[in-house]
């Protein structure tokens, strides 16, 4: 081999996103590899594998070292000190991790090199592979999910409160409440910030109240108080974390939100759950407690007598009854007794309960059928507990069931930050957008002004059903009322009262007081005395434009913004994110463009972490305190919940119509035995389990 060629070459590197030229000394390396590539195609030549082989194996390659070109200021030297290990740890990766650098702690000096070996033994890294080097990859989300969970193991329920309690001192309007058992682990927890508050104010009449399971890794039930705002879209009001799903919890919940809101919803709908049930009648007292009828009936169904089981009569008869918002008490009666006679379920005990307990004996503001609630204002908003429901399975969209408290608590309030945008962006539909009109009259052009997007839907098809469906079938006048008889597109016939002295509209089908949504025969009668507003009486506070909105409680605060948390890193940081991504918005599809703002984001980048990103112990720390909000205090008054059972856990039995569409919705399998596809094998062939019962009767 010709020892005379040893030339040096410079390669990129970057191990701190800056380029460093490094000289690479060889010796005794054969910069022609000629004569290797004409062995390997020569027919003559041996394997250069071969053992045999006459080829230069023999000589001895000394190793290859790599000196980089750097500022000397960069450069480690013997006796250099260094006050802290993060200190010398950062100045040795923007070095290089790859160098030998030993450091000697001095007391009362520092951290001193005792050793520094400048050579390399592998070439420097390009330019391009930066970013695959593990100095740069120490923010890996894998690897910083471990670093954040190892931070707050034992002491997460403590951050947490310290979080909370944070809050509160930058804003009154903030609450929260916790308590401990004997061991001091946390057992109970609500919180409610000023923005759940004042929506709570406007729109906390009818509240949906439901829990759910498997949001953090203790098991503690996540308690949501859940409504509607005024474009039909849930509301959270506040929420709880509870360690046992009984009654001592439900009314210390209870008592906490009523304490925080300083007033009680007017009507609550939970699921039949008896400890909900019992906190209700303890501290909702004048609270009307309505049950999820959707749960009720699918029991019903499961439970009907095999005879009727697959009657399809019976339950679109059954359901009309039940859910019929159109017929008062007395009519409810005499139909459900029709049903029972009709279907011979007049003795049955299933049914006799249902009709038993259509209000509840104990207290009368207990009621369970809609025909109940058709005097109860707003009655109709909620039915069922599927809004709670709905919005817990968008909570879980954001948390996992691993997640410790403080995980939890960020993914919470991240689901109500996206809760929130959505109702600013519908607010902004509304106050910038005109809906499209389908008729010419001068009602449904001012109804599109006042009310919101979701509410003027729904007021539109009233008219809309007022002009095409609606005739009068009679009229009259008893004192200074003049009544009015209207017939709907169902062939139904109501009456409009309307009072000349006190300038009112009621309609026998209380649309208005169920659902605070004027009714077509309403708006027949309107269209019939010209009027071209709808009067202010018949407005409404629910579906209005949120300019317009009436609060529903008493003690309603108006100045949220003054009541707000105001964390101005947060803000500074969206507000970043917003400038980010209008910029990248306008210069998309320029390619000038675009290199440019990247080569300011390139500046930007070095101008604050000066030679590179390199995330010190101390910075590490300091980023996840920044990430929770908290720190992680050594002296501990609260410590995590123990992991609990609840209802939610493990797998419930499955009913007989549950294991019968499980059983359908199997796949068919052919039998080896019989030949025939079911869900059989030959294990348990009923025809190989005949031959072989015959086969007996014929040894006997």
């Amino acid at each position: 081999m010709d020892d005379s060629s040893n030339p040096s070459h410079t390669t990129e590197f970057s191990p701190e996103a800056r380029k460093i030229h490094g000289t690479t000394s060889t010796e005794n390396i054969n910069d022609n590899h000629g004569s290797i590539f004409d062995e390997l195609q020569s027919p003559v030549s041996s394997s250069i594998f071969d053992s045999d082989s006459k080829s230069s194996e023999d000589e001895e390659l000394e190793p290859v070292s790599y000196i980089p070109e750097c500022p000397s200021q960069m450069k480690p030297h013997i006796g250099q000190v260094f006050h802290t290990l993060d200190d010398a740890t950062v100045f040795y990766n923007k070095y290089a991790r790859q160098a030998k650098v030993a450091f000697k702690f001095c007391k009362g000096t520092g951290y001193v090199v005792k050793q520094f070996e400048e050579r390399h033994n592998h070439d420097m890294v390009q330019l391009r592979h930066k970013r695959l080097m593990r100095l740069n990859r120490n923010i890996d989300p894998r690897g910083l999910r471990r670093d954040l969970r190892a931070y707050v193991d034992g002491v997460d329920a403590q951050m947490v409160l310290n979080d909370m309690k944070r809050k509160k001192e930058i804003c009154s309007s903030f609450t929260y409440d916790f308590e401990v058992n004997s061991k001091g682990r946390l057992t109970r927890l609500f919180w409610c910030d000023p923005i759940a508050k004042h929506n709570y104010h406007l729109y906390g009449d009818i509240v949906s109240f439901d829990t759910t399971y498997s949001t953090n890794r203790y098991c503690m039930i996540f308690a949501p108080f859940t409504g509607k705002d005024n474009h039909g879209r849930p509301v959270t009001f506040g929420a709880g974390l509870l360690s046992k799903e009984n009654a001592p919890s439900f009314e210390w919940l209870f008592e906490k939100f009523v304490k925080c809101m300083g007033a009680a919803p007017k009507l609550i709908i939970t699921d039949q759950d008896l400890g909900m049930k019992v906190a209700v009648d303890s501290v909702l007292v004048d609270t009307r407690h309505r049950w999820c009828m959707w749960h009720i009936m699918f029991k019903v169904t499961e439970k009907l007598p095999k005879n009727q089981l697959h009657n399809e009569d019976l339950k679109k008869e059954l359901n009309k009854c039940v859910w019929s918002e159109l017929i008062d008490p007395e009519e409810f009666k005499e139909t459900w007794h029709e049903i029972m006679e009709k279907y011979g379920l007049t003795n049955n005990e299933l049914f006799s309960t249902m009709f038993a307990n259509r209000k509840f004996r104990v207290c009368p503001q207990h009621t369970i059928v809609p025909a109940y609630f058709r005097d109860f204002p707003m009655s109709s908003l909620i039915k069922t507990t599927s809004i709670s429901e709905s919005q817990n399975s968008f909570f879980k969209r954001y948390t996992k069931s691993r997640c410790n408290l403080v995980e939890f608590l960020i993914h919470y309030n991240n689901a109500l930050d996206a809760q929130r945008s959505n109702s600013n962006r519908f607010e902004y539909h509304d106050s910038n957008t005109t809906p499209m009109l389908k008729t010419n009259s001068a009602l449904e052009r001012h109804a599109s002004t006042i009310y919101s997007d979701g509410g003027f839907k729904a007021i539109q098809e009233e008219i809309e059903e007022a002009i095409d469906c609606c005739t009068m079938v009679k009229t009259s006048i008893e004192d200074d009322t003049e009544i009015f008889v209207i017939n709907d597109k169902f062939s139904k016939d109501w009456s409009v009262s309307y009072s000349v002295s006190g300038d009112s509209y009621v309609c026998g089908c209380k649309l208005f007081q169920r659902l605070g949504l004027v009714c077509s025969h309403i708006f027949w009668a309107l269209r019939n005395k010209k009027l071209k507003l709808v009067p202010d009486h018949l407005h409404g506070g629910r579906w209005l434009k949120s300019n317009f909105v009436k609060p529903v409680h008493c003690g309603f605060v108006d100045d949220i913004e003054n009541a707000l948390i105001i964390d101005l890193a947060t803000q500074e940081w969206r507000d970043m994110h917003g400038d980010y991504f209008e910029v990248a918005q306008t210069i998309k599809g320029n390619v000038d463009r675009i290199r440019a703002f990247r080569q300011i984001i390139a500046e930007g980048k070095k101008a604050i972490f000066g030679e590179g990103i390199v995330l010190s112990i101390s910075d590490k720390r300091q980023m996840i305190e920044n990430l929770y909000g908290s720190q992680a205090r050594s002296e501990i008054d609260v410590h995590p919940p123990d992991v609990v059972k609840t209802k939610g856990s493990g797998r419930r039995p499955l009913t007989r119509l549950e294991q019968a569409m499980k059983m359908k919705a199997k796949p068919g399998r052919k039998c080896a035995e019989c030949g025939e596809v079911g869900n059989h094998d030959a294990r348990n062939c009923k025809k190989i389990k005949e031959k072989q019962k015959k086969k007996i009767v014929m040894m006997f």
